[in-house]
């Protein structure tokens, strides 16, 4: 697997044994529609695994990624592939489960409000999105011009709403389905 465009454009991903990496194709599809919300932006990345997500908007132009990856074999592959990429820099990685990840990123002295959250959980585990999205915004670690990307089995729909987040986009690309989510239903700033 590869990144697909960009300045790591072509560098090997190595995919963790067992994890199901988002393809190519909709790798492409996902960064065509967020691209105006790249330039400079603050992604997290929730269920990293390999990080193919976190690094490929980072080398499209995100300015930092935190990769939340709670599996010790997941780390080890993701920090190998962060290396390859040489974005150590304008990258973290939170060694945890998700909800203790987004506690500590919400108790930070100085927290981060992401521009971009990309949630791609196992598929059988359709409670994360529930539980992800109260969370961010219970956290505040989105506001108005945050988008929140959800990929997901097409026939496992998710919520048109959840709490402020409004769902403005969904594409299917074969079995899968991208959801895209802002506050209050207003586009974020382009």
């Amino acid at each position: 697997m590869k990144i697909t465009s960009g300045i790591y454009k072509y560098r090997n991903i190595e995919v963790p044994r067992g994890i199901r990496p988002t393809t190519e194709k909709v790798r492409e599809a996902v960064f065509s529609m967020i691209m105006q919300w790249l330039p400079d932006a603050e992604v997290l990345d929730l269920f990293a695994g390999s990080g193919a997500m976190g690094l490929e908007a980072l080398s499209r132009g995100a300015a930092r990624c935190t990769f939340v990856e709670s599996n010790r074999q997941n780390q080890k592959v993701l920090a190998a592939n962060i290396g390859n990429c040489g974005a150590g820099e304008i990258s973290s990685i939170a060694a945890k489960d998700f909800e203790a990840a987004l506690a500590d990123l919400a108790g930070r002295r100085e927290k981060t409000v992401f521009d971009i959250v990309i949630i791609d959980p196992p598929y059988e585990r359709t409670e994360y999105y529930v539980s992800a999205m109260s969370k961010l915004q219970e956290y505040g670690l989105i506001d108005e011009g945050s988008v929140v990307v959800c990929e997901h089995l097409y026939d496992n729909k998710l919520s048109d709403t959840y709490g402020k987040l409004v769902k403005f986009r969904e594409k299917k690309y074969g079995t899968i389905g991208v959801d895209l989510f802002s506050v209050d239903n207003s586009e974020p700033f382009c």
